[in-house]
């Protein structure tokens, strides 16, 4: 360590300090923070797909006409995610991630006192749009507290948490669905996500890259020597590669540059991707109940592919820093898009289903997990929760769609095993997507790095 004269100020880049040190506890304390909101938001989403058509026949309602309030959580998460990013990016990541989680918290909680049909879709919404706001903000808060080398790994590990919570999901309502009333449901994930919030309120720091690019330099300071204990007690200066220029508009920044087509298509890559693991997810119990598959069955083979998905997702990032989008992605896609369409066929044999939904589990979630890992990587801080905010507000979109789309095609009369062979088309246009985007943006990734920006602009 370097002697430095009393008076003069030791500049730290944070960038650095954070890529070329091994992992902190305070690192590790912020991805397990992260990583349990993950947990608790996918509790909450499959939450309502079990508990739905027993909703449904209370309300004396057909799945058609409930198809509403499998969407209206969905469409309030595609809001929130799109808004809450560029805030996050001008305001903070913690207060915005403890605010969202305590939304949502909060809101699904409510559920379960909701007296009629509009105010069930109404609470969902807004449940929705805590969802939906955390998920860019903890996904941001990972990809800046982790080493640049291991941006990707780390960032898919984390996502891994939200096939965990579908799979703890799964498990714990296929139990309390058969012991309980379905308000229980809701409780299940809502109690524990309120004290999540307090815990965030607490034991989150603020990001050091974002509090380094907005001048904070005291509070900067404290989180600095929490990495690196051997840093000087007093003058430090925390440093960022670029700073937010005031009245900038990050939404804009994401189609500007040459950046226009890679944000585009990292967009459909995700709603094509989240589309297909909603079907997967939300819609197969609904889908199975008409083929004369049980719940508590269709409950089960969810929690079996969230448990392999979790797998899937948490090496997706892995492959794409290793081999590339094209290699990593593609195959995922396209093996989802067949095995998806195959399902129909064998939904009645519970060994057949049970296997091709573990192959799910490899193939779907890991175009999903990827495309997440590769927004990560593919914007500068400054920009990186807009940009993790678009694409997975598109990701919700498509989530949105799907049982729209689901409801639809019930309405119409279709059998599960052709609805199931049309939805398979989503993930097959998520793997043309990768290939287009490999296509039109230069280099191996598109990913344009904060000192990558700081040349372009200084050039």
């Amino acid at each position: 360590m370097p002697r430095f004269e009393p008076g003069t100020r030791m500049q730290v880049d944070a960038d650095e300090l954070i890529d070329e040190r091994p992992i902190s506890a305070l690192q590790m304390r912020v991805f397990v923070l992260c990583a349990l909101v993950a947990v608790l938001d996918a509790v909450d989403s499959q939450s309502i797909g079990v508990a739905g058509p027993l909703i449904a026949a209370g309300l004396k309602m057909s799945p058609a006409a409930f198809s509403p309030a499998y969407s209206a959580g969905l469409f309030g998460a595609a809001i929130g995610a799109l808004a809450i990013g560029p805030i996050s990016d001008r305001f903070g990541r913690k207060p915005l991630l403890v605010l969202t989680t305590a939304l949502f918290g909060i809101f699904t909680c409510l559920t379960v006192f909701a007296g009629s049909f509009a105010v069930l879709v109404s609470y969902r919404f807004i449940a929705g749009l805590g969802l939906g706001g955390a998920t860019p903000c903890f996904i941001t808060m990972a990809a800046e507290y982790a080493p640049r080398s291991r941006r990707a790994m780390l960032v898919s590990l984390l996502w891994a948490g939200y096939p965990l919570g579908n799979s703890l999901g799964g498990f714990t309502t296929s139990y309390v669905i058969s012991h309980f009333h379905w308000s229980m449901v809701f409780y299940v994930g809502g109690v524990p996500t309120l004290i999540l919030a307090l815990l965030l309120l607490v034991a989150m720091p603020e990001s050091l890259r974002f509090l380094a690019s907005r001048g904070a330099s005291v509070r900067a300071e404290r989180i600095a020597r929490a990495l690196d204990p051997a840093l000087p007690r007093s003058g430090l200066e925390i440093v960022a590669r670029l700073k937010r220029a005031p009245g900038k508009a990050p939404l804009r920044d994401l189609f500007t540059e040459g950046r226009a087509a890679g944000t585009l298509l990292l967009g459909l890559m995700l709603y094509f991707g989240f589309a297909t693991t909603t079907v997967i997810v939300l819609q197969i119990p609904t889908l199975f109940r008409e083929a004369g598959v049980p719940l508590g069955t269709s409950a089960f083979l969810v929690a079996m592919y969230s448990l392999v998905a979790a797998f899937g997702m948490a090496i997706a990032g892995k492959l794409v820093d290793r081999f590339g989008p094209v290699i990593a992605l593609v195959g995922p896609f396209v093996g989802g898009g067949v095995l998806l369409a195959g399902l129909g066929l064998v939904a009645a044999s519970p060994f057949a289903a049970g296997l091709v939904m573990l192959l799910l589990g490899l193939t779907a979630s890991v175009g999903s997990s990827g495309t997440i890992a590769l927004a990560a990587m593919s914007y500068p801080t400054i920009m990186r929760s807009a940009g993790a905010g678009w694409v997975l507000a598109m990701g919700r979109f498509g989530q949105v769609c799907s049982p729209l789309a689901v409801g639809a095609m019930l309405a119409l009369g279709m059998s599960p095993a052709r609805i199931l062979a049309v939805m398979a088309i989503a993930p097959l246009l998520g793997g043309f997507c990768v290939l287009l985007r490999a296509a039109l943006t230069p280099g191996r990734t598109g990913v344009l790095s904060d000192a990558a920006l700081e040349g372009e602009k200084s050039a």
